[in-house]
């Protein structure tokens, strides 16, 4: 078996990672059709996802076996109202894994990387959403220590 890498992702990782991303997609609209992406879909996120890995907006991380990219996450420095007294948390908005390799630990490691950055901008909590018809992202998520929060609710008017 490879050895697994987690790097930084760079602008020659973007074609992979939108792959891995088409399959995410793919896989949240089988579950719940409120997920299907818009045609252009694709072209539109991989414009704003090679800024973010130019402009450290947003941490993009890959891991990586024999030069592959096998998985990614993206993490973010997300800002609460001025109500609240924790003013900043850590926003996961992706993680993804290729199927052959999921259950096999890049998840943990990907998250483990993306969770190092937050602490180092002096965070102390990360917040995320999970797809309430995906129980095996749920499992993996409280698998790293997340509890629920908050309950994302949707109605059609």
């Amino acid at each position: 078996m490879a050895e697994v890498q987690i790097r930084r992702a760079t602008i020659k990782d973007l074609e992979a990672v939108l792959d891995l991303w088409d399959e995410m997609m793919e896989f949240h609209a089988r579950l719940d059709s409120r997920f299907q992406p818009e045609v252009n879909a694709r072209e539109l996120f991989g414009e704003t996802l090679r800024e973010w890995i130019l402009d450290d907006s947003r941490h993009v991380l890959v891991a990586t076996a024999d030069g592959q990219v096998m998985g990614y996450t993206i993490g973010v420095v997300a800002e609460n109202p001025p109500i609240f007294k924790m003013r900043h948390y850590g926003h996961v908005s992706d993680i993804c894994v290729a199927p052959e390799w999921r259950r096999q630990g890049v998840g943990c490691r990907l998250f483990a990387a993306l969770r190092k950055w937050f602490r180092q901008h002096g965070l102390m909590v990360v917040q995320l959403h999970v797809a309430a018809f995906n129980p095996a992202s749920q499992a993996f998520w409280h698998k790293m220590g997340f509890e629920d929060y908050m309950h994302r609710m949707w109605v059609e008017i």
